[in-house]
């Protein structure tokens, strides 16, 4: 609203007359109408700067329909009951509390969550604590091009990520874990970092050594915000994040895809990013755990999670994160029919789109976007 009232005016008394003294007085004077558009230029560069900044910007989130119609009610009674006809009028105060409550249930939720986004052919699984929420993202999504289809298009986490986060006044993250250095998972890092601020980049150690993955990052984070992690490191925080593999830094490749375990609710998620049977052999040799529930390997391929590792984690539930009509075909049925031999009950963001476990107090249940 600040920046509105700054921003006619500029428009009324600048952008306006300029336009309209050129078009008519200097429309053959290529020096004046130049002069005129450098002026633009400066105004436009200036307005930029400060709409980078973020300054001022307050991420409410999004509001019910009852919630909705509690503030109409509020809102216009008190602009009824601010006429001078009666005598009863309603304080400001009351107003301001109504607005401040609604924000306060959005800001300090009741409820955490794990929600696997359905962006995809991809993986991005948000995580977030109750009441004094802390939030965390596990990779970012992002498309993968191929050829001659490389042409510049909207990024989608400013299209499906970015509106999810604010819709539930999530304006900053205290971590981003990368599993790896693949398109599908880090592809829209770079824009995710230029739209909303993150306190801390966990990967795996090495992956500062790709070429790619450091185009992806050039100039949008600190030497500070980065934390490089092998197995046997711990994140310690609202919830602690074990990290099972790998046992040697790599390139941030399929094969060296950073795995972690966390408890919430007094239930264990395992996440493994695009890591073959052997790593997961690793795991299972080196930590062998109990998980209630397990993201599928690498999108449910074929070469990853194998029956034995299946056997020695035993999940409740697993999790498949992959995009409709995909070109690799993922899940593969294989892999589809040894959870059904397992007897292994599976959900599917291709199916639900996407997935929400939500815990507080109480037991926790799961939510999907579609039916």
């Amino acid at each position: 609203m600040v920046f509105n009232i700054l921003i006619v005016p500029y428009f009324n008394f600048v952008v306006m007359p300029l336009t309209f003294i050129n078009i008519f007085l200097f429309n053959n004077f290529l020096v004046v109408s130049e002069l005129f558009e450098k002026i633009l230029e400066i105004g436009e560069t200036i307005i930029n700067s400060f709409a980078k900044t973020n300054i001022g910007m307050v991420i409410f989130g999004k509001i019910s329909w009852w919630q909705c119609l509690f503030l109409l009610v509020i809102s216009f009674g008190y602009l009824i009951f601010r006429l001078e006809k009666f005598k009863l009028k309603l304080p400001a105060i009351t107003l301001i509390i109504a607005y401040l409550l609604i924000f306060i249930s959005i800001h300090f939720p009741l409820q955490g969550q794990v929600t696997f986004i359905d962006v995809g052919q991809g993986d991005s699984i948000l995580i977030t604590t109750p009441i004094f929420r802390k939030s965390y993202l596990i990779d970012t999504g992002g498309k993968v091009v191929f050829g001659s289809s490389k042409q510049k298009k909207r990024p989608q986490v400013e299209q499906i990520t970015l509106p999810f986060l604010k819709a539930q006044g999530i304006d900053h993250l205290d971590g981003v874990f990368l599993s790896h250095q693949d398109a599908d998972h880090v592809g829209d890092l770079g824009p995710l970092l230029d739209k909303i601020k993150i306190d801390k980049l966990y990967m795996v150690q090495g992956l500062m050594n790709n070429p790619a993955f450091l185009k992806r990052i050039a100039g949008k984070v600190r030497k500070s915000q980065i934390k490089e992690l092998l197995a046997g490191d711990r994140i310690n925080g609202a919830i602690k994040f074990d990290i099972v593999y790998p046992y040697q830094a790599g390139l941030g490749k399929n094969e060296d895809s950073l795995s972690l375990t966390f408890e919430v609710n007094n239930k264990r998620w395992l996440f493994t990013g695009d890591l073959d049977q052997a790593g997961e052999e690793i795991i299972a040799q080196k930590t062998p755990m109990k998980v209630n529930y397990f993201k599928l390997g690498h999108h449910g391929s074929k070469t990853s999670t194998s029956e034995h590792f299946l056997q020695i984690i035993h999940p409740d539930l697993v999790f498949i994160s992959a995009g409709r009509n995909n070109r690799y075909h993922h899940p593969n049925q294989e892999t589809l029919a040894k959870l059904d031999k397992m007897a292994i009950p599976y959900l599917s963001t291709q199916r639900y789109g996407s997935i929400s476990y939500r815990y507080g107090f109480g037991k926790g249940h799961f939510e999907t976007f579609l039916r």
